[in-house]
Order: structure tokens, then sequence, then C-alpha cells
């Protein structure tokens, strides 16, 4: 432990923007406290820091601000001050009373540990020793009641640990999870993409449902989601492994909403839901932009259960994906498919007629018959049915004649 210390308290010297922070901070008790130290701890580096400060914040602040640019957002209801800068938060609080009372309310054990250049770390309730053993444990059931949303956070800290969560943590959760409620929906939204984000969610989101949290955050049948869940088992633990270079970088770059495209591809198949309407799975909220790419997900994966042949299928099954045609392909573990789905990208885009071309061919006005025209000459390509432009031609004018 005391070697995993020196190294924890080497990264955060080395850091520039500690080492600027603490300098300003001469004259003030000030302490680096929470997700950065556990990050470290691990080895990364957190986006967000915090740090416990004396005296008056906003001028501290300020103060950083002159050494480091960025932006001041004061908090209202919040003893706060943050400093946003390139991707990166560094809030500034007040001791809430001493250091050890104010590391007390925290959720976790392992958001406890505080650092500071004259005490170095400082653990009073074995942070450390949780962290190194991936345990998540709660300081307190007073501390999990005041504010609910610890509860679903007790399964996305453990996710990104792969760790464990502790059997009195698991005892307060299941006594007090009808609390849940409580909270708002933006907060929940966010720590469930956080858990969504993480390598293996599945293995917690069933711990979750089993505790019946996630019961109280999505309004689906308890066994709709534990189906669901083993589709995102059989997604992390099979798919993800057999796709591409290409696509693995992919899984890790935000899609909207700080949610990843990995992340996405976990939703859209937990709120896979049958005949249950998107907007009422739940006490979260989804953007437009999600809300799209789910529903175009569940449209295809319907046209995917039809009985006839799927090869048949496939030009509207991609047509009715539209951009969630990729989603939906590694969701059924049709990694073969890729191929078609980019040849009916390339038709679809650069066919052998172009619209216009259609519309002088056909004679037909802007409408729903002309789209009619288009679709049947792009499908008849991507079938193989016409290999030529002048076939294509020829194609259009029997239309017509219909």
């Amino acid at each position: 432990m005391i070697s995993a210390a020196h190294k924890l308290t080497g990264r955060i010297v080395k850091d520039k923007y500690n080492s600027i922070i603490f300098e300003m901070g001469d004259g003030r008790d000030i302490y680096l406290v929470g997700g950065y130290i556990r990050d470290a701890m691990r080895g990364m580096v957190s986006s967000d820091r915090d740090y416990i400060v004396s005296g008056n914040l906003k001028s501290f602040a300020i103060k950083v601000r002159t050494a480091i640019g960025g932006t001041l957002v004061q908090f209202r209801k919040d003893n706060t001050v943050r400093l946003a800068l390139k991707g990166l938060t560094f809030d500034f609080s007040n001791p809430i009373g001493t250091l050890m009372e104010d590391l007390s309310k925290r959720d976790f054990t392992i958001n406890s540990v505080a650092w500071s250049p004259v005490s170095g770390l400082i653990d009073y309730y074995n942070g450390l020793e949780d962290i190194e053993n991936r345990k998540i444990r709660t300081l307190s059931e007073e501390n999990m009641i005041a504010d609910p949303l610890r509860m679903i956070r007790a399964y996305r800290f453990a996710a990104e640990l792969k760790g464990s969560i502790e059997e009195k943590t698991c005892e307060i959760i299941n006594s007090f999870h009808g609390r849940m409620k409580e909270v708002s929906s933006e907060r929940i939204t966010l720590e469930v993409f956080h858990l969504l984000n993480s390598e293996y969610s599945s293995k917690y989101l069933k711990m979750a449902l089993h505790d019946k949290v996630l019961n109280d955050i999505l309004f689906l049948p308890f066994k709709m989601l534990e189906n669901n869940i083993r589709d995102i088992y059989k997604l992390e633990k099979g798919t993800i492994g057999e796709l591409s270079y290409k696509f693995k970088v992919l899984l890790n770059k935000i899609f909207t909403q700080n949610l990843t495209y990995k992340g996405l591809l976990c939703l859209e198949i937990l709120l896979r839901n049958k005949d249950l309407m998107l907007r009422e799975t739940g006490n979260i909220r989804l953007s437009n932009k999600i809300n799209r790419r789910i529903e175009l997900a569940y449209k295809g994966i319907k046209e995917f259960q039809k009985g006839s042949v799927l090869l048949n299928r496939l030009f509207g099954i991609f047509m009715n994906s539209k951009e969630a045609s990729v989603d939906l392909l590694i969701i059924k573990n049709r990694l073969d498919l890729f191929g078609k789905y980019d040849r009916f990208k390339k038709i679809w885009e650069d066919g052998y007629l172009s619209s216009e071309e259609v519309v002088r061919i056909s004679n037909l006005a802007t409408g729903p018959k002309l789209g009619e025209v288009i679709r049947e000459v792009k499908k008849a390509q991507f079938e193989g049915k016409i290999k030529s432009k002048a076939q294509a031609t020829n194609f259009v004018k029997r239309l017509q004649a219909v």
C-alpha cells in the first residue's frame, strides 16, 4: 500500500494544473479530493477535479483563472465555484466542518481520500484499500438516503472498477431503492449512461435489476429487462470482440449526452420494448438524436425477425433503419452483412440514375410517386436485377408503363 501511495502522490504532483492550484493556495488550507484521486490510483487521469479550499472561493477561483484561463460558474444552491477549461472542470468548495467531517459526507469510501502538499494522502475511511480491492462501500446509511442517486452510482462505480458492492451497502440499497423516484431524470440519465459506457455493463445492470433499482428507473417488465440484459451480455462478451479495429475505435467515441457509441448499442438493446412506446420506458431523458436512433434500430430489428429469407429483405431493412443499420447488424451479430450495407449506401448515394435523371425519364413531378420509383430502381440495382445505366433507364420506363 505504501508503494501505491507514493506512486499516487507522484502522479498528483507532476500534474501541471495541480501544481499551479496548490501554489496559488499558499496561506489557505487546500485539499484535492474525490474522483481524481480514485482515478489516479488506477493509473487514469480524470477530467474533473474537486478541491476543498478555505476562505473566499470566488476570489481564489479568479486567481486560478488568471493563470490557466477558463470560464467561472457560480452555483446558486451549492457552496461551489467551478472553473471550466477545454474539457476540464475544477470545482472549489469550502469544507463542511472539519476535513474529516467533510469527507465523511461523501458517497463511497473510494471518493473519500484527500491529498495536500502539507499532509500528503489523507485516508480516514480506508478508501485506498477499497480502490485497490475494487470494492464499493458507502460511508453511511444516512449518506445514501441524503442523495438516493448514489444507489445507481454504486453500480456505475462497480462497473468502472470491474469490482463488487459491499454486502452492507447492498442491504441499504435494497431497503431504500424506492427513493430513486425522488431523483431528477437528468441526473439519473447521466449515471445510467456512465454505466452503459463501461466495458461489461451487463453484469452490473443485472445486479441493479435484481436489487430492484433498475425497475425504479426503467418502467419495463422484469422479464423483458432480464432478456434484454442477457443480449447486452452477448454483445459485450461476444460480438464486440469480433469487430474490426475501425469499429472498436468508434465504440469509445461520444455519440451525444456523454453516451459513447458502445453505450448507445447497449441502450438500444436495453430499451427494446416490443409494443411499448419509448417515451414510456421510465425516468430517463433522451435527446431527440438518441430517440431517433433507437427508433430506427428498433424498426430494423422488427424487420430482421420476420420469417422470410433475410437476403431478400435487406434493402427494406436498410431503408427502415437508415443510419442505425450498422447498429442493427452489430446487435444481431451479422457482421458478415457490413459489405451489403456499404453497397446499399453506395447505390443510394450514387446509383446508375440520379434523382434528376429519374425525373426526366419518368416525367414525374416531385411527390410520393417519384419517391417510389427512385426506391424501386435502387432496390433493383441492389438486388442485381439491373446492371447498367441503360437497364436502369428501361426499368423506369417499364414502371411508368404499368
